[in-house]
């Protein structure tokens, strides 16, 4: 399982001391299980200037923790320095000893958890293994359905159609014991044709909307996903282009293409969803619900 393949180390912040960086903050690091690289539907002037997941989460969570006053909080006093350490899980790269990390966090894919492909198969139950020894999770669109499917879920094309660009999610009485603060309703960026019909054993529904019923759900402790993308709302760019590609190859109705574009550079709620995860892995839920 863990560590049976040699990983990819693209660690972001230059630690001093285990578990300091120069400013003596304490850092966080984090595991990123990259789903895509992005590099292939994307040209490459513009993979060059945006980069792929890994780095969109990077620059998205280095601009929240840069902006102390959106995530203080009694758990987190300080705002964290943050490690990021990519591993392409389709290459079959995973972390040769999780325990090095404060959490993993799985990324966005144009593939389907339900394609059958071995790196996907792999995935499963890697995520599986996490679930058995408490590693805090994240999962953003395909993490997020990907740790539903691992864990007794089930994942299926979304009977409601697909959600691209700028949609609302609607926070559940659960969301509003876990959340802090919690919202009435957040803004993000989507990019999905599948969806999570089946909630897996332990995991509460925290928001909901009209086209996809489980918008983010969480587990005790232990996982915490958000169907949207924070990530893409820090650079629109990335979702533009990839609107495009799913126009160039039918993956998506016209008409919704041609919303998804009208509506890239409305404001959303990414911020806060970074919060969130921020508060997760810092332990700050540990005690709702």
């Amino acid at each position: 399982m863990w560590g049976s393949m040699a990983r990819e180390e693209r660690d972001l912040v230059l630690e001093v001391e285990e578990g300091e960086d120069e400013m003596g903050r304490r850092v966080m690091k984090l595991a990123v299980l990259e789903c895509e690289r992005l590099q292939e539907h994307l040209a490459p002037a513009v993979f060059h200037r945006t980069g792929g997941y890994l780095q969109l989460l990077e620059n998205a969570f280095t601009h929240v923790v840069s902006h102390a006053s959106t995530i203080l909080h009694p758990q987190i006093n300080v705002p964290p320095s943050l490690s990021f350490t990519g591993f392409d899980v389709k290459a079959g790269e995973y972390p040769k000893d999780v325990a090095e990390f404060d959490g993993v966090l799985i990324t966005g894919s144009l593939s389907g958890v339900y394609d059958g492909d071995a790196w996907i198969h792999r995935l499963l139950n890697e995520i599986r293994e996490l679930d058995k020894r408490r590693v805090k999770t994240v999962g953003i669109s395909f993490g997020h359905q990907a740790i539903a499917q691992a864990l007794g879920g089930h994942v299926a094309r979304n009977p409601k159609g697909s959600e691209v660009s700028v949609r609302r999610a609607w926070v559940t009485k659960a969301g509003e014991q876990v959340f802090l603060p919690s919202l009435k309703e957040f803004r993000l960026h989507y990019h999905h044709n599948d969806a999570i019909l089946k909630l897996p054993p332990d995991f509460v529904n925290l928001a909901s909307n009209n086209v996809t019923e489980f918008q983010s759900i969480y587990k005790r402790q232990q996982f915490l996903t958000f169907c949207g993308h924070p990530d893409y709302s820090h650079n629109i760019e990335v979702l533009e282009k990839l609107l495009e590609y799913d126009r160039e190859k039918l993956w998506v109705p016209e008409q919704l293409v041609e919303y998804g574009l009208e509506t890239l550079s409305q404001p959303t709620d990414y911020e806060w969803v970074i919060k969130q995860i921020l508060l997760f892995y810092s332990g700050a839920f540990d005690k709702s619900l």
